[in-house]
């Protein structure tokens, strides 16, 4: 190793420490949500829980404005389930990945021990006692007695049908009691896991149970929700009506939730929209579209309650669902794989939500039809290739083994910086001017890659960008977590 390469890494951890401009996360906000949970004793702190990715958020200003929690990571080939708030501790489930906790409201995250090789599909406290949980997992129901710093299982593995867990509520009276829904019926024991029994006289066979509620003022009705519709138990379980008067058959129900405030105002989330019901599920009306995937009411404000969804994000209403407006300034849960300019605009393609614009004198994405943006080609060997708008026939190739260029519109190559690479881009305006993406780190080049110089800036540890864009600003796409921009420096050199 040169004496140069030395020093480099003795003084990286010096430069690093320097003030540098920070990357500044810009949308475009909503997306896919998967849980909104709200501090029971701090109404206006929330935790959100995105769909694509492992992002986790925090609000503490009544859901105005979202924080993405950095310090939970990025776990590759996951999804994150399930999320609650108990006194002094915030838990978000894994699948796979285990279940993870925070004392400081999601400044820094652990995985609980022993839960490491869990998938945590849900998450239920129970009221009378928070120090008291139930997880559903794909190794069945776990308990916990100590504010969830230690589990064990109280399922046997003996049955095959209690082996995946999708949703867990406790009776609100007696802890030893617990329901439990598998992705075929639900399951209950009455003392505390030893003995288990079939829970599902009335129901369609092979029903997924997303979601249980224990009625805590009427005992022995318990409501639960399935990809068969809603249905109703009035003997803690014994025997289930399905619900009518939601339109369709078999209607997929995400979420079914009781009002705190009122025992016979009922919610549902449906794959038709939401809706509501005001006599304890006889009736039920259309509130929305909005495809709700969990429901968090605030404690003291009657009218007042948050829902996630998979395509609106998180949303909130003041006058108990009839409307609702969008609460996502910094939640981001979006797909992006394109991100490109066409002169006045910023485009921005998610592969699940259609094409964002972002007008240069403007600060907020716009949904638009527009024309598909198309992902430039690659090959396994690299990343990205990209021509120099001055030279067509001067081309650029970001790849593992580093920076590629070709005088001869791709004739031959040869190596120009030997340095993992994933995203390259040429200044459209400034003649020999281009830039390099490795991971947050930014490289720029003042003569068509020939030398390469380092772009300093703040990096986070827990973030990874994977495509780089240059117009006014220096744009960075991350896998799931939104675009993030730093000002293009008047003289790259300062």
């Amino acid at each position: 190793m040169s004496w140069l390469r030395v020093l480099s890494l003795c003084l990286l951890p010096l430069l690093q420490a320097v003030d540098y401009p920070a990357w500044k996360p810009i949308g475009p906000w909503g997306g896919a949500a998967r849980v909104i949970r709200l501090d029971p004793g701090k109404p206006e702190t929330l935790m959100a829980v995105a769909m694509r990715g492992t992002a986790v958020f925090r609000s503490r200003d009544g859901a105005a404005n979202w924080t993405l929690l950095p310090a939970f990571p990025e776990l590759p080939n996951a999804r994150l389930d399930c999320g609650l708030i108990i006194p002094g501790k915030w838990l978000v489930g894994s699948a796979p990945g285990g279940l993870w906790s925070s004392t400081d409201e999601g400044d820094h995250w652990g995985v609980v021990p022993g839960t490491e090789r869990l998938s945590v599909f849900a998450i239920a406290v129970w009221q009378k006692d928070p120090r008291v949980l139930a997880a559903g997992t794909n190794q069945g129901v776990w308990m916990s007695n100590d504010s969830a710093q230690t589990w064990r299982r109280v399922s046997p593995k003996t049955i095959d049908d209690l082996s995946a867990i999708v949703s867990v509520a406790f009776d609100p009276e007696k802890a030893g009691t617990i329901y439990a829904g598998t992705p075929h019926l639900p399951w209950k024991t009455t003392n505390g896991g030893k003995t288990w029994q079939k829970a599902h006289i009335g129901m369609f066979d092979d029903s997924d149970i997303f979601s249980i509620a224990v009625d805590p003022s009427k005992p022995g009705r318990v409501f639960a929700s399935a990809c068969s519709g809603i249905y109703c138990s009035l003997n803690s379980g014994t025997a289930w009506r399905r619900v009518q008067g939601i339109p369709g058959t078999n209607r997929r129900t995400y979420v079914v939730a009781q009002s705190p405030h009122n025992p016979q105002l009922l919610f549902a989330g449906t794959s038709a929209g939401m809706w509501s019901s005001v006599d304890g599920g006889m009736a039920w009306k259309k509130l929305n579209d909005f495809v709700a995937t969990s429901i968090a009411f605030h404690p003291a404000q009657k009218d007042l309650f948050y829902i996630s969804s998979e395509r609106h994000g998180l949303q909130r209403t003041k006058d108990s669902g009839s409307s609702f407006e969008p609460v996502n300034q910094g939640f981001v849960s979006r797909t992006l794989g394109v991100i490109e300019s066409d002169g006045a605009n910023l485009v921005a393609l998610s592969r699940y939500d259609g094409s964002f614009i972002l007008p240069t004198a403007e600060s907020s994405w716009q949904p638009a039809s527009y024309r598909e943006a198309q992902q430039k080609p690659q090959s396994p060997d690299w990343f990205e290739e990209v021509s120099d708008p001055f030279d067509p026939a001067t081309l650029l190739r970001a790849s593992r083994s580093g920076v590629s260029k070709s005088s001869d519109g791709g004739n031959t190559w040869r190596t120009v910086k030997q340095e993992w690479i994933r995203s390259i881009a040429f200044h459209p305006k400034q003649k020999g001017l281009c830039f390099a993406l490795q991971s947050q780190r930014v490289f720029w080049s003042p003569n068509s890659g020939e030398t390469w110089y380092w772009l300093p800036a703040k990096e986070d540890t827990h973030m990874v960008f994977e495509k780089l864009h240059v117009a006014d600003r220096i744009f960075a796409v991350t896998p799931n977590r939104g675009i993030y921009v730093q000002q293009m420096p008047s003289n790259p050199l300062k």
